[in-house]
């Protein structure tokens, strides 16, 4: 129905204020490509050259067969096909598009929300000036479209429905606030530095309800790095609304596969909040990073301390992990004194004990066993040198006739040092 060369193609959509081409997410997302397309409808049967009169309301009806039945096409039908115009006739469809969205009835601004969002990839200008004014519409199902638009577009036209979006968010109608955070979530997807500075903004506005509905969007960009987000989950960790802190919170075991320096940073916040769930999300973010890190066997040598009693034991049972025996049973007999949980306090008793000492007999045993065989390389000085032939008197002649019996074996003091240690009695005798 489409061609997929055709529609799918690269495009550069401009501001109409001044000209300069605006951001779309069309090539940074090919997942919003496939999903850009109108939702298919009997009036994709009507041919070519009837969709335009039929559009301006010069013919009345057109009839098509959709699914077996005959059906009677009208002026709202052609506007919905206005998508399918292309080359010489595009400026009279864009042109019928804007009367569309300008018209009384409701029924054509309705169906020119439809085709908004796939007439603004040819040209959008003006259309999204209509978008901006029908959000407010006094029909009900006119404003519903125009959010439905605004969702679809936002992604794609994070630039030039900026506006559209900041006022959205902030609307008192709960509906269009919820409405437009949905966009927001999809401008998280396709251009996550765009629904930073619209969190950024969001995070400041004194209604704690907007707050923490922008924070539930931090764990969405977590894999995203960039240092406006990492300041953005700081700021909300430290905010003073608890919702605002608990999203803030989720998003720290996302973030902790991505930023792990980071994380660790803002579990030193979030380790020691006053509410339940954020130290929960903290602790669920904490087992995720390596504890053998300075800045986590800190953390965790703090946390045994901790009043909360999931995060006491957690980091009690990571103790072996971070510290040498002697280190873990010195610590366990500090902690134990203050401990007040039994579970705790046997668990800080096992660790107490030395199994060289106090230990089964099997333990003890291990601690005895001998050692291993030393293998030690060749030319060390550990081994003894070879012997060396005997020493013959120099006033002696060889005899062949001697067996080997009656050669004379070295000294021990011959052998380590030779001829220095012949004090020169042979040549006195």
């Amino acid at each position: 129905m489409y061609p997929e060369g055709d529609y799918m193609r690269e495009y550069i959509a401009k501001d109409p204020k001044t000209g300069k081409p605006l951001r779309t997410g069309r090539k940074r997302r090919k997942g919003v490509d496939l999903a850009y397309r109108p939702s298919e409808g009997p009036w994709d049967l009507l041919p070519l050259d009837r969709v335009l009169p039929l559009a301006r309301g010069e013919i009345d009806v057109h009839p098509v067969t959709w699914k077996n039945r005959e059906r009677l096409m009208r002026q709202a039908d052609g506007i919905r096909a206005l998508p399918r115009i292309r080359g010489r006739n595009q400026q009279e469809a864009h042109t019928t598009l804007e009367n569309a969205l300008g018209s009384l009835d409701t029924r054509l601004r309705i169906a020119g929300l439809t085709s908004l969002p796939y007439c603004a990839l040819q040209q959008s200008e003006k259309l999204f000036e209509h978008l901006h004014e029908l959000l407010e519409d006094v029909d009900s199902d006119v404003q519903k479209a125009a959010q439905e638009c605004l969702v679809i577009v936002a992604p794609v036209f994070p630039s030039i429905t900026e506006e559209s979006m900041r006022r959205e968010l902030r609307a008192s109608d709960r509906v269009r606030r919820n409405s437009a955070f949905e966009a927001l979530k999809q401008i998280a997807g396709a251009w996550p530095e765009v629904a930073e500075l619209h969190i950024d903004e969001l995070i400041r506005e004194e209604e704690g309800e907007l707050r923490g509905m922008a924070a539930a969007l931090l764990s969405r960009l977590a894999k995203h790095k960039s240092a406006i987000l990492w300041d953005l989950i700081g700021w909300c960790l430290q905010d003073e609304a608890v919702v605002v802190r608990r999203h803030a919170a989720r998003a720290l075991v996302p973030l902790a596969d991505h930023a792990p320096k980071i994380t660790q940073i803002a579990l030193e916040i979030a380790f020691f909040d006053q509410d339940e769930k954020v130290r929960l999300s903290a602790l669920k973010a904490s087992k995720k990073l390596d504890p053998n890190s300075f800045r986590m066997q800190r953390l965790i040598t703090n946390g045994t301390r901790h009043s909360d009693r999931n995060i006491r034991m957690s980091c009690i049972k990571m103790l072996p992990i971070i510290m040498v025996d002697a280190e873990v049973r010195i610590l366990a007999t500090e902690l134990i004194e203050q401990e007040t949980d039994s579970e705790i306090r046997t668990m800080l008793e096992e660790l107490m004990i030395d199994e060289s000492l106090e230990g089964t007999e099997t333990e003890k045993n291990a601690f005895l066993a001998p050692a291993e065989k030393v293998q030690i390389d060749e030319g060390s000085l550990a081994i003894p040198p070879p012997l060396m032939p005997a020493v013959e008197k120099k006033d002696e002649h060889k005899d062949s006739s001697k067996t080997p019996d009656t050669v004379r074996r070295p000294s021990q003091d011959e052998i380590f040092y030779g001829d220095d240690f012949d004090d020169g009695n042979d040549d006195l005798v």
